[in-house]
């Protein structure tokens, strides 16, 4: 019964082990230059951590043997070694080589990361403010004038500095595949260099426990050729414009319900919030707070209650709604996109 019960328990640790390791990020697959010289900084402490490791496990093994118990020397107490100075030199020195081989390329790195983010080296560097609010990410082009959340736009093989602070507690930015952490911390602002290699989509999340929806405080980097990039960004200093009448009807509905927390690119709209994420493109984004799939339904299903699949939301249900209602303002908000419409040929 015993051996079977040592399988159960094997079998279990496995399972949560296996569970542990789920997840849509990348943590050790690096696709840019400061990721990439962090992950070495990783590889070089691990293989050295494991060389101490395997060397006192066969110290261990070593004396478990010579001295494991036997009939004949039951009796016998092994002499000790007292006051041996090369013995206390060797495990005096080694660790300090040690020290030293993880010293040397770990100030390098910090030093070349912190040079990266300071503000002389900007001159063709594309600089993004982030402000982390409980739970989602504003991102700000300040040159450009853009603002969006949860999505941000880069030019891939360009340097991009992140200016990073929070509006209300300490939250930390990471993209594991780009660079290492960052703390947004209230009041004041840090910075992070990024780069990516080639063009693609990131995986990005708070990295510092904020609150009940800290877990699904997640975002995207969508690393873009610079050509790619600057059209995204012409298209996002475009005019939102409704082209059917019910999305005509459902931009209606967003103006008496959503416009004093949210924003989108609208001239027509005279004043507008900004304490919720801005849903210029919102139609663009693959996920829906970061936490559902962009679809109709799901979008219906944030509306009536967006802290069941998000918890610490600050959006009130929308069952105040008629069913007409919330259908025009699904439709309106399904039309903030940003790419080409090939059927018609109208740019949004």
């Amino acid at each position: 019964m015993k051996p079977l019960r040592w399988l159960w328990l094997f079998l279990g640790s496995a399972l949560l082990l296996s569970m542990g390791g789920c997840s849509q990020i990348e943590v050790l697959n690096p696709k840019g230059p400061a990721a990439r010289d962090q992950f070495h900084l990783f590889q070089l402490t691990l293989y050295l951590m494991l060389a101490v490791l395997a060397i006192v496990i066969f110290i261990y093994i070593y004396f478990l043997v010579k001295y494991r118990w036997t009939p004949e020397r039951k009796n016998v107490v092994p002499r000790g070694s007292a006051g041996n100075k090369k013995l206390e030199i060797t495990w005096t020195v080694i660790p300090i080589i040690i020290l030293i081989i993880i010293a040397v390329p770990t100030v390098q790195d910090t030093y070349k990361l912190s040079k990266a983010t300071a503000p002389k080296q900007w001159k063709d560097t594309l600089m993004i403010k982030v402000t982390a609010h409980q739970f989602w990410w504003e991102f700000e082009y300040p040159e450009e004038g853009v603002k969006t959340s949860d999505v941000v736009h880069i030019p891939a093989n360009r340097d991009v500095v992140f200016v990073i602070t929070s509006k209300d507690t300490i939250h930390s930015l990471w993209i594991p595949q780009l660079g290492g952490k960052m703390d947004a911390v209230p009041g004041k602002t840090n910075r992070l260099w990024i780069k990516a290699d080639n063009t693609g989509t990131y995986e990005g999340k708070c990295a510092e426990l904020c609150g009940a929806g800290h877990a699904y405080m997640l975002f995207q980097v969508k690393a873009d050729s610079q050509a790619d990039f600057d059209k995204w960004m012409g298209q996002m200093k475009q005019e939102e414009v409704p082209s059917t009448e019910k999305e005509k009807a459902g931009r209606e509905v967003f103006a008496k319900t959503c416009l004093s927390c949210h924003a989108v690119n609208d001239d027509s709209f005279k004043k507008m919030g900004d304490s919720a994420p801005n849903l210029t493109g919102f139609a663009d984004h693959d996920r829906i707070a970061s936490v559902l799939p962009n679809t109709k339904e799901n979008l219906k299903k944030w509306l009536d209650d967006s802290e069941k699949y998000k918890p610490g939301s600050k959006m009130p249900p929308f069952n105040m709604l008629s069913k007409k209602d919330k259908n025009h303002l699904i439709a309106y908000l399904q039309s903030l996109t940003r790419k080409q419409d090939l059927e018609n040929g109208r740019q949004k």
